[in-house]
């Protein structure tokens, strides 16, 4: 073989190999980032508080939800305590409630969501909280809410299992069994595609 040929044939080979290497590399790099969030954000497996129907699907909670908003949380406030009655049994107890400030960011679903001054708070009973997702400051966060009323007015609840983390643009779905494509990590921008079709159509 002439060597002109065999140096050509030589340099294609090396090419090949940085080719594989290099796919082989990256998509290690892609699935070990993908185990790294998911270690962050470890999935809900069991809840106490049944705060969905467990047979309903991404596309039917996203169609049926009051609001989807892209917020931050600032912080965790005092929590509170409102006085619950059973008139099944004539008793009242007293329930704590945890209360977070969060930032609106973007109103996803496009149900024109506004919040005073920016901002407004979730809540949710303390004694459901291990069934609800972590939030902490600086967490960005998608997720489904509707007003709360009585006690609660003027706050939010978290509307169903429609909650999903955003970090570095990448969308973590909290709950296991989400059927979302958030569920196996995606860009942020397909969750938010997905949803703003979904409520389009």
């Amino acid at each position: 073989m002439p060597r002109k040929k065999k140096l050509t044939a030589i340099a294609c080979v090396c090419i090949l190999l940085l080719l594989v290497t290099g796919s082989v590399w990256i998509g290690v790099s892609a699935h070990q980032r993908k185990n790294d969030l998911r270690s962050k954000y470890p999935m809900i497996q069991e809840t106490e508080y049944r705060i969905d129907d467990a047979g309903l699907g991404f596309e039917k909670r996203v169609a049926n939800a009051p609001h989807i908003v892209e917020i931050e949380v600032i912080g965790q406030l005092p929590n509170y305590t409102v006085s619950v009655e059973d008139p099944v049994v004539d008793l009242a107890q007293e329930v704590e409630f945890c209360r977070f400030q969060v930032k609106l960011l973007s109103d996803v679903a496009q149900t024109n969501f506004t919040a005073d001054d920016g901002t407004f708070e979730i809540v949710f009973a303390k004694p459901f909280a291990d069934s609800y997702p972590r939030m902490e400051a600086g967490m960005d966060i998608v997720c489904a809410v509707e007003p709360a009323s009585g006690v609660h007015a003027g706050k939010y609840l978290l509307y169903d299992r429609s909650f999903y983390y955003i970090d570095n643009n990448m969308a973590l779905a909290a709950y296991a069994g989400d059927d979302s494509p958030a569920s196996q990590i995606c860009k942020k921008q397909l969750l938010i595609d997905q949803i703003q079709k979904i409520r389009n159509q």
